[in-house]
């Protein structure tokens, strides 16, 4: 995964929650889940792009953890 399509596909999650058709909860664990996905392709990618997409994912994770 790019870091333009983990941009595209937060969007999509936090899309999802303002329209209400997720809650805080699950946008966490769908960011979360993503995290865990990136991690398995280790070989695939370059390790300065993962630890690109992981700080994307983490400040993502933050951003939804303060949402009210």
């Amino acid at each position: 995964m790019t870091p333009a399509e983990l941009q595209n596909l937060i969007s999509s999650y936090n899309t999802y929650y303002a329209q209400g058709q997720i809650n805080k909860d699950e946008l966490i664990a769908l960011l979360q889940g993503v995290n865990i996905m990136e991690g398995l392709g280790e070989d695939v990618e370059s390790l300065q792009t993962k630890e690109m997409l992981n700080t994307i994912l983490n400040s993502a994770i933050s951003v939804a953890s303060a949402l009210a």
